[in-house]
């Protein structure tokens, strides 16, 4: 420790899910790693379901006994997410009266996922839900999907406008240091320009002169940057990660709604 201190953190998310039903809720978008999954003659009991990375991180198999909350909880099986782009939504997974009673939150859930039976039956099931829950938040998909675009478009308007701004700033920046070099360069050709002026040349010339050396640098200096530009945008493209989006099912409650099923409880209060 340091300063005679001495500590560690540890930290799990576990979810309560409804064992009887996971063709809807966090456990629809997961594959079975090892073991089983939670099954209705769950309910009641100490086991859990967790995340295949979270249980290699751990040193924890299936069979084994985990420690969540000052509870012992037998392993019964680890899953992994279905998609190479995102993670389980917990670490474990546990029946959702065991977490009701542990976290003292019994009969009460935090998600209702729920599956319609087609597509075009969403906007009607989502307003049952709502005539049903009206205390709560009930999102769809197409909700989701509004709320990413929304954020995705605010972020895009404003790396645009810093864009413009830096742009004009480092072009202020580049035209201020060209202007300092130019002074500079004069002032030094003070001797060059007093025997120019001795062997018969104006100063309207010399301004010329000055000036035509300037823009040349300046034509030389844009297509080298111009040059450097494409090169870097290139590398950008080149070596940047690609950003994909995934969809999730509906729930209700402070969550979604589903695809085609039934109705039932997901993501409980023991997190």
């Amino acid at each position: 420790g340091f300063g005679g201190g001495a500590f560690d953190v540890t930290s799990v998310s576990v979810t309560g899910v409804d064992p009887a039903d996971e063709a809807i809720g966090p456990l629809s978008a997961v594959a079975l790693a090892d073991g089983r999954g939670l099954d209705s003659g769950d309910t009641g009991e100490l086991v859990v379901v967790l995340d295949a990375e979270y249980a290699t991180a751990e040193g924890v198999a299936v069979g084994d006994a985990i420690d969540l909350g000052g509870t012992e909880f037998e392993v019964v099986g680890t899953v992994a997410s279905t998609s190479a782009d995102a993670a389980t939504a917990s670490n474990a997974y546990i029946p959702l009266d065991v977490a009701q009673e542990l976290s003292g939150m019994d009969g009460r859930v935090s998600v209702v996922s729920v599956r319609a039976a087609s597509a075009s039956d969403i906007p009607a099931v989502k307003a049952d839900l709502e005539a049903a829950l009206p205390d709560q938040t009930v999102s769809t998909q197409e909700d989701l999907a509004a709320s990413v675009s929304g954020s995705l478009g605010s972020a895009s308007a404003l790396v645009s406008s810093l864009g413009l701004w830096l742009s004009v700033a480092v072009l202020a920046a580049a035209f201020l240091i060209a202007i300092l070099f130019t002074i500079q360069g004069v002032t030094r050709r003070t001797r060059e320009f007093g025997t120019l002026k001795a062997i018969g040349w104006s100063n309207r010339r010399i301004v010329g002169q000055v000036a035509g050396e300037s823009l040349v640098q300046g034509l030389i200096g844009g297509a080298a940057g111009l040059a450097l530009g494409f090169i870097g945008i290139g590398v950008i493209n080149a070596i940047s990660p690609s950003l994909a989006t995934t969809s999730s099912p509906i729930a209700a409650g402070p969550g979604g709604e589903g695809g085609p099923g039934g109705f039932g409880g997901g993501g409980g209060p023991f997190a």
